[in-house]
């Protein structure tokens, strides 16, 4: 073999090598260090009304529905230090919440208002209180309130 082909031979097989590095992903999990965050939307409509949590990488989290009358409760957290708020999902694993939204049960994301969120570092999101009345023939208003 002449000098070129073993060199051209040994770009092929490096080139063809599959890589060895590898992506370490930490995934945060509990509440350690976290601030609870009460979430509460009454349902001020005639339907029912479910809400969600945009998170990362588009995925989104139910949070819960209610009967007219009633109110979607959980408990979402915040790390004051970032300003991040946080969904658990069964794993404790802590998800990321980009945004949140409720609206009609079964078109939630369609007819849904979008509840904003403060994510202010140095401080702890405060509770999320939100009254849902309709608005228009499909959508909701969901407009947050102080308090749960």
């Amino acid at each position: 073999m002449t000098k070129s082909t073993v060199s051209i031979l040994a770009v092929v097989l490096l080139a063809a090598a599959p890589a060895t590095a590898e992506e370490v992903m930490v995934v945060e999990r509990g509440t350690d260090g976290l601030v609870a965050v009460p979430f509460r939307a009454v349902n001020g409509t005639s339907r029912p009304i479910a809400c969600g949590a945009a998170t990362a990488h588009w995925y989104s989290a139910a949070i819960g529905t209610a009967e007219p009358g009633g109110a979607v409760e959980t408990t979402l957290w915040s790390d004051p230090a970032n300003g991040a708020v946080y969904v658990l999902n069964i794993h404790q694993d802590r998800m990321p919440v980009a945004s949140l939204w409720c609206g009609a049960a079964g078109a939630d994301v369609s007819t849904g208002r979008r509840i904003l969120l403060e994510h202010r570092a140095g401080v702890a999101e405060p509770a999320i209180a939100v009254e849902c009345r309709p608005d228009g023939e499909k959508g909701l208003d969901c407009l947050r309130r102080p308090g749960p």
